[in-house]
Order: C-alpha cells, then structure tokens, then sequence
C-alpha cells in the first residue's frame, strides 16, 4: 500500500482557526516581555495530585516528551528533558525511567524553555523542560508494585524501591526494580499463504506470546566538590525477552520461537562548576553490553536455526566551556571523545546444514572525536537566535568477514531563530544538518525467522545525513491551553534502508545506502483546558503527526515511501482531575500505526488496526499513598504482518504468494499501588 499524493490536513487548518479565535493570556503586544522561559510551579499541578516528575512533565501545555535515542556517542542522543539544569550522565537508564523515579513532592517548579535561553545547553532541541529539585533535607522512600493481566491468564508483575535523601548540598539517590516487559500484540489468530497464480489459499491457525522478566538496580550520588557539583551514577540491568509464534495447520503444526538476552552495565562521572571566568563541565560515560539471540523454527520436514552472541562497550569523554560575556550573549565550545567496540559471532544452519551468511561475524572498532562552538545571543525582549557548529571524524575498522578500515568527516551546522511578538506567541525556525549514525548490528548478519527471515551484514553502510529546515509557530491561551504548528522538511544523503546482498548461499536483504530521499512532517501539539466548555478541571491533549516522504526503488527505480516510515501518528489524551474525591480519570486514543518496508524480494506491510483506547482511574487518597487502574487496549487491536512475495526481483518476476499473519490482541488491566515513606 502506498502513501502518496494528497494528505487529510484538516486538524491543522481547524487548529490554526481555533488559534486565531481564541482568548490568550489577557496580554497584548507590549503589555508584558515575552520571554523564551515559562516558570510552572508545583501548584500548577497540584489538582492533578501527580506522584512522578513524569507525570509533571506530562502536564505541560504543547509539551512533548522525547526519551532521546541509544545512538553512540553522547552528543545528539539527548531526550529534551534536563534535570536542575543538566542532562543526566546515563544512556542505558533512559530519561524516562529517571523522571519516574523522582517523587513530585521533590520537585520545586518546572521550567519550559522555548527556542533557547542563555547558559542552557538546548541538547539540539527547539523545547526543552527543565526540572528544577526543592534543596531542603529530606529523605524519602517509595515502594511500588505493579502488575499486568489478560485474559488469557498470563501476567507482567513489577516492583521497586526508590530511596532519595537531600543533605545539605548533597543528594543521595538508589533503586532496586523487577520489571516485566510484554509484548501487546500477543493473541489468537490466522496465517494464510495465498497462491496468486491459483488463488489457493492455505490457512492456519495462529498463536502469539512475548514476556521477559528482568532486574535492575542503579544508585547516583552528588556532592559539592572543588567549588562546583560532582555527581556519580551507576545502572545495572538484565533485560531477556522469549518471544513465540505457533501454527496449528493440516499436514503438520510450524512453532517458531526467539530467546533473547541482554546485560547492559553503565557507569557515569559528572562534574561541573566556575573555573575562573568560565564554567567547565566534564563527564566520563562507561557502557558494556552482553546480547545473545537463539531463533529457532520447527516445521515437518524443516528445522532452521539462527542463533548470535554480541559483545559491545562505548567509553565517552566529553568536556564543554561556557563564558557568559554579558547577560544575553552565553559563548560554549568542546570536544567529545567516543571509543566504541562490537564483536559479534552469528551462525545459521538449515536442517542442521551449516549455510554461510554474508558478514556473519565481526569485530568493530570505531574511535570518534568532536570538536563544536555555539552562540546564544538574546538580542532583545523578542529575538534570541542560537547558532553554532560541530565537526566530527571518525574511523570504523572492521575485521572478521571483511576486513575494512574507513574514515569519515562531517560538519554539521546549527541556526535556531526565535521571535517573541508578544508573551502568548513564539515564533521559530531551525536549520540544521543532521547526521545518521551507522547501527553496528546491521554489519553482521541477523534473523527473524517469523517474518523476514535472514538477513545479511553490509561493512559498507554509511551513515545518512539530513538537512533539515524548519518552522515551529506557537500560541499560548487560557493559562493551560497551547497550540504549537511545525513543519519541517528535510532532504537525506546516502539514506540507508534494504539491498540485495549476494553470497555463496544465495541472494539475501542487508542494510544498505540507496541514495537522496525527501521527507515532509507536519506536526500540530495542541492542548486545551476544558473548563470553559464546561467540563471543569478537564484537559485535552493531542499530538497529530502527518509525514509525506520519497525515495528511488533501489529495485525497481520507481518512487515510493521510505521504509518503516508511519505516515501519520494520532494520539489524544483526556483527563479530569476531581478534587472532591481526590482522583483522576482519563481516556487515550491512539489511531494505531502503519508501515512498509522493501526488501529484492518482497514487499512488507505492517499495521495495526484502530481503536487503540485506554481508559483509567487514580485514586489518592493521601499525598502518600496511590492507587491506579487502567484498562488498556478496550477495542482490542490487531495487528496484521503482511508479505507480497514474488518469484525473485520485484523488477523482473511476478507477484508469486501473499502471507498474511493476523492477530487479535488482547485488552489488559494494569494495577499500580504507590506508598511513599518519609
């Protein structure tokens, strides 16, 4: 199925008519200075009684939480989220799992930072939240449990234990967990393989499952030292997942499962203060990794085995200066470091027969240096412009399969424009060059043997770069309500997607660079207070992502969309806070997703189909205890894998059989209870 042509924009047109209409703030033009910086104190989300820093962030009006990435490297995989100023020194223990773990009743006040601010490091964002920690003595413990049921019996439990003490200048933090991961799409359902030819169909009945059970443990300490702040942490986490898919069938039943495993420990140093005219700030980041994969599909007559063992590690060093010559112009410059290795062995046998695989072993170094300078320039009330550039080089040597050493060179510029006409209304725009970064999984060969099959490695990818432009228009009303337009367009280099791979085996798919491609998103953040349409202390949040992109058929030369790009992302939350029995209630509509991918041979097309809805209460009875239950997946989803396979190149053979696997998934209650301990 293709996406193009035409697009169903009407939200943004509604959404920019309501803008036009709407009763801001109260200010106009001149009344108040605009600013780039928006202070919401804990009151501000005191009638939604929220337990986490998360839930906070949640609540901030056309705010939306990003997590960052796991690319390697320090610079440029950050979420937009700082805590006290500053981007936590972790990358395994995600910003979110950290936000989680801080007690609302720690947090002082967030601050919402739009386009940039002088002496903040915006991390590559246009908006990012600052969450600002009270500094009195306390301590505090919190133990939460957890757990996950459908009905078909199975379950997800989770606990932890958080502990934080504040002493003076220094704070003490620790958590032990016990996490259940799941997979939502687990159900029961049909496989057909339709012969296009005879439009024969074969049918099968289908079965799902997906569960790990992991642990985790981190522990972070801050204390003064040498006139600045030094804070250590540490994150240790075992995260294996089994995963399942069965085929009940005449002639003989196909079960084929996936045991995956991961050990991932990380240690993070931090430090910053004044040296001198200048404040210095400098980290050391140490990641190691262990992930084994064992892919195993039994059929009559046909036994496949994939199984792979990686071991991976990146040490980071980064240091930045910033001088403040006079109170609008902020000055930084630094350097970051990054040695990265990965040695991965994978082997596959058919039958029990060996069958070699393109680059199916490795060994990867890659050392990688940055060197960068930025300008913040409050010029006035209004206009702040962000400018800056950052110059990267690295080498990547490859052994094993093949043996390669390459090295590459890109600079990467940066220019963020804001006016503030008024205190309700921000306008920004951004170009930027933005550089992939190669996934050292895709040089070595890898499987899914319920859907794709085996893929090959390629030592030969690079990474893709995109040049970005864009505008971000924003309006703020009724105290709660904001509406932030953006359109972005960019144009990629060497975009990396699917090749065919040849090898003494056969023919088989691998990661690859398949030249320019475009892509357009529009992106509409929109939340309104409801209190005036009569449902009091209500609050709806949507985010409403539409994206058009193109690229040549490697195959075919034809046009077509990008892989794994999901042309729209519909999302809208409902909430209303009842002070009167201390409770929250909320519903979320998600319209699901959809998305292709193109591979010599076959064509792709995953989806799930819509409602996707979740339905919840909160309860809390004191500021100390919670109680939380949620129904989620009402409408039960399913999610639909489908293949068009032809008889060799999409170019050159017809459409051979098309493989359909669909699931109907499962609703599930999840029930939390919180119990904080002063």
């Amino acid at each position: 199925m293709r996406y193009r042509g035409r697009r169903d924009v009407s939200g943004l047109f509604v959404a920019i008519a309501i803008l036009a209409s709407v009763e801001t703030r109260g200010a106009l033009a001149g009344e108040e200075s605009p600013s780039t910086v928006i202070n919401y104190p804990y009151s501000y989300f005191a009638d939604a009684r929220p337990n986490t820093a998360y839930d906070m962030i949640s609540r901030l009006p056309g705010f939306v939480f990003d997590d960052g990435n796991m690319l390697r490297g320090f610079a440029g995989t950050a979420g937009n989220v700082l805590i006290d100023g500053q981007r936590p020194t972790a990358k395994t223990d995600d910003l979110q799992s950290i936000l989680q773990r801080i007690p609302a009743s720690d947090v002082e006040r967030i601050d919402l930072i739009r386009g940039g601010a002088p002496g903040i490091d915006m991390q590559g964002q246009t908006i990012i939240a600052n969450v600002i920690r009270k500094t009195g003595d306390s301590t505090q413990i919190v133990a939460d449990v957890e757990d996950n049921f459908w009905p078909d019996g199975h379950t997800a439990p989770n606990a932890s234990v958080q502990f934080t003490q504040h002493s003076g200048d220094s704070t003490y933090e620790g958590s032990l967990s016990r996490y259940g991961n799941f997979d939502d799409s687990v159900g029961n359902g049909f496989h057909d393989i339709t012969d296009v030819a005879t439009g024969s169909v074969s049918r099968a009945d289908a079965h799902t499952t997906g569960f790990g059970a992991g642990e985790g443990l981190t522990a972070a300490v801050t204390i003064p030292l040498f006139g600045g702040q030094f804070k250590a942490n540490i994150a240790l986490q075992e995260t294996p997942f089994n995963s399942s898919v069965s085929y009940t069938q005449p002639g003989g039943d196909e079960l084929i499962t996936d045991q995956e495993g991961n050990n991932n420990g990380e240690l993070g140093l931090h430090w910053i203060g004044p040296v001198g005219s200048v404040q210095l700030e400098t980290l050391l980041l140490q990641r190691l990794g262990h992930a084994t994969d064992v892919n195993v599909s039994i059929a009559p007559d046909d036994v496949q085995q994939f199984t792979s063992t990686e071991d991976a590690g990146e040490t980071i060093a980064r240091a930045v200066v910033r001088y403040t010559p006079v109170t609008a112009l902020t000055l930084e410059g630094g350097a970051e470091g990054v040695y990265n290795f990965l040695d991965g062995v994978s082997g596959y046998t058919d039958n029990g027969v060996n069958t070699p695989l393109p680059s199916a072993n490795a060994i990867i170094d890659e050392m990688r240096g940055e060197v960068f300078g930025m300008g913040t320039w409050k010029i006035d009330s209004r206009w702040m412009v962000e400018a800056g550039m950052r110059a990267e080089a690295s080498e990547i040597s490859e052994t094993g399969a093949a043996i390669l050493d390459r090295k590459f060179f890109y600079p990467k510029p940066r220019v963020v424009t804001t006016w503030s006409p008024d205190k309700d209304t921000q306008v920004r725009l951004r170009y930027e060059r933005v550089l992939g970064q190669l996934d050292f999984n895709n040089f070595i060969a890898s499987s899914n043997l319920a859907a794709q099959g085996v893929n090959a490695g390629n030592p030969n990818l690079e990474p893709d770069q995109h040049s970005q432009y864009e505008i971000s228009v924003e309006r703020d009303f009724w105290t709660k309500g904001a509406l932030v337009a953006t359109l972005m367009h960019e144009r990629i280099s060497d975009l990396e997607d699917y090749v065919p791979v040849t090898g003494v085996s056969g023919t088989f798919d691998a990661p690859g660079n398949i030249g320019t491609g475009s892509n357009t998103q529009i992106d509409v953040e929109f939340t309104v207070p409801l209190d005036r349409l009569g449902l009091e202390n209500g609050l709806l949040k949507t985010t409403n992502i539409w994206r058009i992109s193109s690229v040549r058929d490697p195959v075919t030369g034809e046009d077509r969309v990008i892989s794994g790009e999901r042309p729209q992302d519909i999302e809208w939350t409902l909430t209303q806070d009842i002070n009167s029995l201390r409770s929250t209630w909320g519903l979320y509509y998600y319209n699901c997703w959809n998305e292709n991918y193109y591979y010599f041979d076959e064509i792709r097309h995953r989806r799930t189909v819509p409602p996707y809805l979740t339905m919840w209460w909160e309860y809390k009875p004191t500021p100390k205890w919670s109680l939380h239950l949620e129904l989620d997946n009402v409408g039960r989803f399913t999610y639909d894998d489908e293949y068009s396979v032809y008889a060799g190149l999409r170019s050159d053979t017809p459409l051979q059989s098309i493989d359909e696997l669909s699931i109907r998934s499962q609703p599930r209650l999840y029930v939390q209870i919180r119990k904080t301990f002063d």
